[in-house]
């Protein structure tokens, strides 16, 4: 079977009779621009472990470990999913085994047919589970290569997968965006990144003729608009986008004397009862069987919870046009990624909300574009019974201070977004129910401190709270935390002002911390962390990264102690040499003990360049 680029060579060269003389032009380049991405470990003022660093060639390949000067996503393995803060999807039936957690969205220069997309990995790889292609022509995103995630060892590597051929019978399609998706939930620690490669054809309109498509063997169904029934909903749930059929056809197609057995016999409240485990796809296939499971599957008791974060890449307005028929019970709604170049427009989520939203407790749209001050306006006055509000990675509205119209959150997720200090005051002063809050690497927010003391005098019943690299919080808003007795699960990770001295640690109070995360305060030292122990017995997750003062005599204290540890990240802690590492490990191992390296200097930390915050 021939490759891609010999199939496509072969094409150009005689498909023309005047140029035939020439060679086809097939082009390497990498990344110009980073388009969008989920997470990231870095900072929004900083160079080290951003989503930038994928622009251009690799800058430590072939190297092998943790590098600053490559893009690391936020989390690894499961310990979010099993800390206190931790959601559950709204549909799970709707996700395979190796449903995205993350992606990152690349641009290149140069428009190209794709033959070979090249990932540099340079630490923990094996992550990678889909690569897509946005095709210029049809304005849809095509899927490459998909495959399961795995732990490929302690190598670097260059994966290269055998991507698809986006064709149809009469064109090829050409692209020069491409989106990665990732689920590390199988690796030991962070992966990281640092470059990708595409390799491909330069060639505009080209039409394939009939009798070579059939070389085209790997091709497979591009996503196009009206066929969101054969790859993720039904024509039931898209009857806005695809003609509408004759009579004649809808009466053959829904035929009632469809034979279906025994199942015949069930009482409808049976059937519907079955159909609510169903995911989306499956249940809107149910309605193709007859006219009697249309109405079934029609029924609005099955759409309280959507979740279409799965369909990112097909999902667009008129999909909510049609949905907003079926649900009129809607409770929870997920809608995150959804909406990628302009699918969806914020008028036609506004509309969806007023018709289908009044009676919603969860909603999620997290890295969504639509979402501006008349989306924000809109989930106030038509969700006013909301509980969970997740934002995340959400930029360019202004008007975040009407979110504090809504009295009955308990969970706000407003992670990488440019929310202001009032604004996210207002919004904790009026919902002291609050008890899980995320603003970790929220830019916008100048005084940190004043978010600290707001959650300590409103929010009793506080269970969690992320501050990740929130340079403006000092031990002065940490001391009001004092004040939450249920605080379970505590990040003030590169939070670098609270990291002069540690003694905050002793004002937390309670004996319910579960996740505490303290990487780079390099004041905290043993002192401070065994006035914290007699409250660490229900302690979990610890995380130490770049805490140089402390010892191994602190962590042999925690480790005998805390018997419910699982975690326990050392890695550039000074004091804490290789060998004792090693030794805990086989000492202690109920708990998952952590250490970052770097192939050329094992025991140094990153360059002082990329641990301290550097405006760009």
């Amino acid at each position: 079977m021939q490759c891609a680029s010999e199939v496509m060579a072969s094409f150009l060269w005689s498909s023309d009779d005047d140029v035939s003389n020439r060679e086809p032009k097939i082009i390497e380049q990498f990344v110009q621009d980073v388009e969008d991405f989920s997470s990231q470990y870095g900072s929004e003022i900083s160079v080290s472990y951003t989503a930038f660093n994928l622009r251009g060639p690799p800058s430590n390949f072939p190297d092998y470990g943790d590098y600053p000067q490559a893009f690391v996503m936020r989390t690894y393995g499961t310990w979010w999913d099993e800390a206190p803060s931790a959601s559950k999807n709204y549909m799970p039936q709707n996700n395979n085994a190796y449903t995205s957690q993350d992606f990152v969205e690349v641009s290149f220069k140069e428009a190209v047919y794709p033959l070979e997309v090249s990932v540099f990995e340079t630490y923990n790889p094996g992550a990678l589970v889909r690569i897509w292609a946005f095709g210029i022509s049809t304005s849809s995103w095509y899927l490459l290569w998909e495959g399961e995630p795995h732990y490929a060892g302690d190598t670097p590597r260059i994966f290269s997968p055998r991507i698809k051929l986006i064709s149809d019978s009469t064109s090829i399609h050409i692209n020069r965006i491409l989106r990665l998706e990732f689920n590390h939930k199988l690796l030991p620690y962070y992966t990281e990144l640092d470059a990708v490669l595409l390799k491909g054809l330069q060639c505009l309109d080209i039409e394939i003729p009939k009798s070579l498509s059939r070389t085209f063997d790997e091709k497979p169904k591009p996503f196009k608009k009206g066929q969101i029934l054969d790859k993720v909903v039904s024509s039931n749930l898209h009857e806005k986008i695809v003609p509408p059929m004759p009579t004649a056809i809808q009466s053959e197609k829904f035929d009632t004397d469809t034979v279906l057995g025994d199942f015949q016999r069930l009482p409808n409240e049976t059937i519907l009862y079955v159909m609510k485990y169903l995911d989306i796809q499956s249940l809107c296939r149910c309605a193709q069987v007859n006219r009697h499971f249309n109405r079934l599957a029609s029924d609005t008791i099955l759409y309280r919870e959507i979740d279409l974060r799965p369909y990112w890449y097909c999902v667009h307005s008129q999909v909510l046009s049609t949905l907003s028929n079926r649900c009129k019970f809607l409770q929870k709604l997920d809608l995150s990624w959804c909406g990628s170049r302009r699918k969806i427009y914020p008028s036609s989520v506004v509309n969806f909300l007023k018709d289908s939203g009044t009676e919603l407790t969860h909603l999620r749209m997290n890295c969504c574009k639509f979402v501006d001050n008349m989306v924000l306006r809109a989930i106030v006055t038509t969700c006013p019974s909301l509980q969970e509000l997740c934002l995340r990675s959400v930029v360019g509205c202004t008007e975040w201070g009407v979110l504090a119209n809504l009295r009955k959150l308990r969970r706000l997720d407003l992670y990488r977004t440019d929310i202001t200090t009032w604004a996210v005051v207002a919004i904790i002063t009026s919902n002291p129910g609050l008890e899980h809050l995320n603003v970790g690497s929220c830019k916008m927010i100048s005084s940190m401190d004043d978010v600290a003391i707001a959650l300590g005098n409103n929010c009793p019943n506080l269970i969690s709270v992320d501050f990740w690299r929130s340079f403006s919080l000092t031990p002065t808003g940490i001391r009001a935390l004092g004040n939450c007795k249920n605080l379970q699960e505590l990040d003030v990770g590169w939070c670098l002002q609270a990291g002069a001295s540690g003694e905050w640690l002793g004002w937390l109070t309670g004996n319910e911390l579960r996740k505490l995360f303290l990487g780079a305060l390099r004041g905290i030292c043993d002192r401070d962390l065994r006035a914290l122990l007699p409250r660490l017995a229900r302690l979990q997750q610890l995380d130490l990264l770049g805490v140089r003062a402390v010892t191994p005599d602190i962590c042999d204290a925690i480790l005998d102690e805390c018997h419910d540890l699982r975690l326990l990240d050392v890695s550039f802690c000074d004091q804490i040499p290789d060998a004792q590492v090693a030794e805990w490990r086989e000492q202690f191992p109920r708990v998952r003990i952590k250490r970052s390296y770097q192939t050329e200097h094992v025991n140094t930390a990153p360059n002082d360049l990329f641990l301290a915050p550097v405006l760009e």
